[in-house]
């Protein structure tokens, strides 16, 4: 059941122009969208602005339940020669639930130092959380899973646990379910 769905996500990622979903490293899948990407140079200076939204998925199959955790990444970069040299980096990462986000820009420079018939718009950007995040929880739920926001990483339990996961009792090595509340163990 948890492979059809993931196929789907998969296939969405590869449909929509907005965002890509590819099997995550340290999750079952892995969304990526780019907000913006652009360098370009101010009067007497060279500047960078980079922001990225992805997400972690984790799809749990028992409680057909796909956990989604949210994480924006932001960059600011500024090298300036004149009047005097300078160099300023801002890193920003949020890691967690968004719970809305709308936001827009806009930048003037210019494309090659130094040539005033190269300036103008250097970047601009439309960015809704929503747009993103809304066709996956809709695919999830259409396929009868549930869509759930999470703040930390998921932790798949193992077999070799010592504490349940849901009551959180002592369990037996090897054991297939938990004697207190019934959980399986996977």
């Amino acid at each position: 059941m948890s492979e059809d769905l993931r196929k789907k996500l998969i296939d969405l990622g590869t449909s929509n122009p907005l965002f890509t979903i590819r099997r995550g490293e340290d999750c079952d899948l892995y969304l990526e969208h780019g907000i913006v990407d652009a360098e370009y140079y101010g009067v007497a200076s060279k500047e960078k602005v980079m922001k990225t939204y992805t997400a972690k998925m984790w799809l749990l199959e028992e409680d057909r339940t796909l956990k989604y955790r949210e994480i924006i990444q932001e960059e600011d970069r500024s090298a300036g020669v004149l009047p005097a040299p300078k160099l300023s980096a801002e890193k920003s990462f949020f890691k967690g639930k968004v719970l809305f986000k709308k936001e827009k820009g806009v930048g003037f420079g210019f494309k090659k130092p130094a040539d005033a018939s190269s300036f103008g718009k250097v970047y601009q950007y439309d960015f809704d959380v929503k747009k993103i995040r809304d066709p996956v929880k809709q695919l999830v739920e259409e396929n009868g899973w549930k869509f759930e926001q999470i703040i930390l990483d998921y932790k798949h339990p193992r077999r070799d646990q010592n504490f349940c996961s849901k009551c959180g009792a002592a369990l037996t090595a090897g054991a297939e379910f938990c004697m207190n509340c019934g959980k399986k163990i996977t």
